[in-house]
């Protein structure tokens, strides 16, 4: 009995792990997911010539595992306009890879939300598809000193993208702490 019992185990252990080998962990896109493992927010200012400011969340083994690398705090000036690009990155390996050009290629499939934890900053996605907004260029106004978060997701939404954050499913989400002064 004890044998039956472990071979019967040893086979539903070999049949489970040969699904998940072939499990394809976006079934809507009929591709398997990109790795996101670092998400760049590049800040040019809008009304002063000053070098534009880059903050960063990098974690290089993706979501679970080891804590992020690099995860920066973003710092804006107060009253000021910025324009915004958003870049997505897998450096899992020695040479990166840019997702943000798959992103822009299929633009009709993606949206990027940005939610601000304060009202003082306001965001807003500034690209489209044709039919959409995109968010890989956002505009950002900061009107007063405050202390908060902002929530980016990249949505995959494939045949159900309809200008909202709700359907589809997200690919890669960031809350980075923010500082107006």
């Amino acid at each position: 009995m004890k044998k039956t019992f472990l071979i019967i185990a040893a086979i539903t252990a070999f049949i489970a792990c040969e699904k998940d080998e072939k499990k394809v962990t976006n079934p809507g896109n009929g591709e398997e997911e990109e790795l996101i493992t670092t998400v760049r927010l590049i800040f040019n200012y809008d009304t002063v010539s000053l070098p534009a400011d880059t903050f960063t969340f990098k974690d290089i083994d993706g979501a679970g595992g080891l804590e992020p690398t690099v995860f920066d705090t973003i710092k804006l000036v107060t009253s000021e306009n910025y324009t915004v690009q958003v870049e997505f990155l897998n450096e899992s390996s020695a040479e990166a890879e840019d997702i943000t050009e798959e992103i822009l290629a299929e633009a009709e499939e993606h949206i990027i939300c940005y939610s601000s934890s304060e009202d003082d900053l306001l965001i807003t996605r500034t690209d489209s598809d044709g039919n959409y907004e995109v968010g890989l260029e956002s505009s950002w106004s900061s009107t007063e000193a405050s202390i908060g978060t902002v929530t980016m997701t990249l949505k995959h939404q494939p045949d159900v993208k309809d200008g909202t954050c709700a359907p589809g499913e997200t690919d890669v989400e960031v809350v980075f702490p923010f500082i107006v002064q």
